[in-house]
This record gives C-alpha cells, structure tokens and sequence, in this order.
C-alpha cells in the first residue's frame, strides 16, 4: 500500500512538473512574440536609481540596433545606438565613450530577433499580480550583473527593466506612453554629430 502511495504520489510530481516547464515555455514564448515585435517605438521614461538620483527623458528604439536616448533639463548625457555600437556622449565636456551592442543591456532590446533561451541565462520567470518578471543574465554584458524585464500581464507589454550591476547599484528604467510608430524613424536620429 505504501509503495502504491508513493508511486502516485511520483507520477502526480512528474506530471505537475511537466506542466510547470509546459506553462513557462508558453509564457516565454509570448514574451519572446512581444520583444519580437517591439520595434519602432518613442516614449517618455523616468530613469532612478538605488543611490536616490532620477531622471527624466525620451527614448526610441528602432530595430535592429538602433537606438536614441534624450535626457531633460540639464542633463547633458545622450545616448545613441548606431546599429553597432553604443555611444554614450556627454555633451558638455564633449566626450565619447562607446561599447559594441551586444556588450550593453540595451541588447535585448535592439536585437532584431531575439530567441531568449539561446540568447540569454533566464535566472528567474515568474507571473504574479497582473505582471510577468523577467531575469536575464549574460556573460557578454559588461559590469551587469542582471537585468530584469517587468512587464504587464494581461495584454503583454513592457513596463520597465532593472539593471544591477557588480557593485549592487540598480537603475531602473520605467516607460511611459509608448507609442508605436507606423513609419520609421528619419535615420538622422541614430547618428552621433559631434561638433
């Protein structure tokens, strides 16, 4: 009887696993459907991070590799990718310093098809009170210890990502207003001019 027991209780394990695997390999697959199609896309952000600091700006993004980082106010900070590198240019002392793409955690985003298990090490997957989290990781990223995509569940779309470094910092980057453009961006917007 005891052995009956704990057969049903294995088989009962087994297949709930299965089903588990079954639900996150859907769930990944939608997110990997949006991010697919995330393409063409302006909107506002607030950017804060761990040490109090918070900015505010404008971002587009246009596949593959393209990609326009506007901050307001005094910032003098901008940031452009050019479809192979990543320029983050300060204006105010006019000075450069770049990174190919695929080092920076914009990479996800820019990568014109993304396949997540190949591409990435998923750390974490998880759908809980009308929202999907996303952890990633990748050995490429420079000084990025992970990123987190969170977005809204029900329809998929994407809220903010978290990026944490090695030295424990978190800037969190939540979008706001997205629009999705029907006509491409003038390629003008992801070119560096430095004067």
């Amino acid at each position: 009887m005891k052995k009956f027991i704990l057969y049903i209780f294995v088989i009962f394990f087994f297949f709930f696993q299965k089903k588990i695997i079954a639900l996150d390999e859907n769930l990944l697959n939608q997110l990997e459907n949006y991010l697919n199609q995330f393409n063409n896309i302006s909107s506002q952000f607030i950017q804060s991070s761990s040490d109090g600091s918070q900015l505010t700006g404008k971002i587009l993004i246009s596949k593959p590799g393209k990609l326009r980082i506007e901050y307001k106010k005094d910032n003098k900070l901008l940031i452009v990718a050019d479809g192979k590198w990543l320029h983050y240019f300060d204006t105010d002392i006019n000075e450069i310093q770049s990174v190919i793409i695929e080092k920076s955690p914009a990479w996800i985003l820019l990568k014109k098809n993304i396949n997540l298990k190949n591409d990435f090490n998923i750390k974490k997957l998880e759908k809980k009170s009308g929202k999907i989290t996303l952890t990633i990781a990748d050995k490429h990223f420079e000084n990025i210890e992970k990123i987190e995509l969170v977005f809204s569940a029900s329809p998929i779309g994407l809220k903010k990502w978290i990026v944490t470094d090695y030295q424990e910092v978190e800037t969190t980057i939540a979008l706001l207003n997205i629009i999705n453009k029907k006509k491409k961006f003038n390629p003008k917007n992801f070119k560096l001019i430095v004067n």
